[in-house]
């Protein structure tokens, strides 16, 4: 309440969607009857936003969540194993330039990596995947990564039943090319490691990750209606399954981690539901918008989850426009919904 944000929950084992919540939102009893034109321009005027939805069209940058996707092509790609461990010195240095990280122990392995949500470690599996040498040039690794990126449904339409879906967006080598007269390197494109630079995506293609990693790779394309009166069945693409190039095999790494993130000394603590397993990944999104004064907005404020670790029944996703830390904001929000759906009370 008060926030400015949105929450996704979908049903791993169909793509059902449980949830789908835009904040601020409105009252359609405002748009009916004989005032229907002045309320409704009034909404329009809102520098809020209300009928703008959040969920299925914004683009935000994924922040820290999508360390898991970097993860799980580092393994998939052979330049990460699990017990690989790399050393984080307040951040990944590059040059001059510094990408931020908070405290925590070093050096880690994947696991606790995912737990801690280590800026550096996934940076340097970044840089190893798109440097490979197989590849025979950055641009060439970068067109890998984007084919395994748009395998997690990032980039462009899931295809949900959902009126205006958004793409979000996957920078291209083709953008690079254009943006810097075809003069970069991987360090021009290491802040996509962790979700951050030109990467983008809507909380429904976050809360779609959610539900893959609750699959070990798979998900069914999210759609709101269950079924229709007369009807055997719905449209027949929300029966099928849709495969990332990452083999199954390597989640179970990234999920012990998402556990250890929320049952041990991880970020997301909070999220924590005895006797439930929940899993999770908090993200702190930065940005770069101002206010009138020229000061600028706290981080946007992002978790996604899902619940049990084993026969997982929800996967969700908060993001919450300039909340701060995804540990203090997104990730209470998450939990509430979590064990209303899983215990039936709060």
């Amino acid at each position: 309440e008060g926030l400015v944000g949105a929450v996704v929950a979908i049903e791993p084992q169909t793509g059902e969607i449980l949830v789908m919540a835009s904040s601020p939102t409105f009252d359609p009893d405002e748009l009916i009857g004989r005032e229907r034109g002045n309320n409704y321009m009034k909404e329009i005027n809102n520098p809020r936003m209300p009928l703008w939805n959040r969920a299925v069209k914004s683009r935000y940058p994924p922040g820290s969540t999508f360390k898991l996707v970097t993860g799980l092509i580092g393994m998939q790609e052979g330049v990460l194993r699990p017990h690989y461990t790399y050393s984080c010195h307040n951040g990944y240095h590059l040059g001059g330039e510094h990408i931020a990280c908070h405290e925590h122990k070093s050096p880690l392995a994947l696991n606790y990596a995912i737990a801690t949500s280590c800026n550096a470690y996934f940076c340097y599996v970044f840089r190893d995947m798109i440097t490979n040498s197989k590849y025979g040039s950055v641009k060439e690794g970068v067109r890998v990564w984007n084919d395994y990126v748009y395998s997690f449904g990032f980039g462009r339409q899931l295809g949900t039943d959902f009126y205006g879906e958004g793409k979000g967006y996957v920078p291209t080598p083709e953008y690079y090319d254009k943006g810097y007269n075809g003069k970069w390197n991987w360090g021009t494109v290491i802040s996509c490691a962790i979700g951050q630079g030109e990467m983008s995506c809507t909380p429904l293609q976050m809360a779609n990750l959610a539900a893959i990693i609750a699959n070990r790779g798979y998900y069914y394309i999210p759609h709101i209606i269950k079924a229709i009166e007369g009807r055997d069945s719905i449209d027949r693409r929300f029966y099928e399954r849709h495969h990332t190039m990452v083999s199954p095999r390597h989640f179970e790494t990234i999920i012990d981690g998402m556990w250890l993130s929320v049952n041990d000394d991880g970020t997301s603590r909070l999220a924590k539901l005895e006797g439930w397993d929940v899993c999770g990944k908090t993200g702190t999104a930065e940005h770069n918008r101002r206010d009138a004064s020229g000061k600028r907005y706290p981080d946007h404020s992002t978790f996604l989850s899902f619940a049990p670790r084993n026969n997982p029944r929800i996967a969700i996703s908060v993001y919450v426009e300039h909340g701060g830390f995804g540990s203090e904001i997104a990730v209470p929000i998450a939990s509430l919904i979590e064990e209303l759906y899983l215990t039936d009370t709060i």
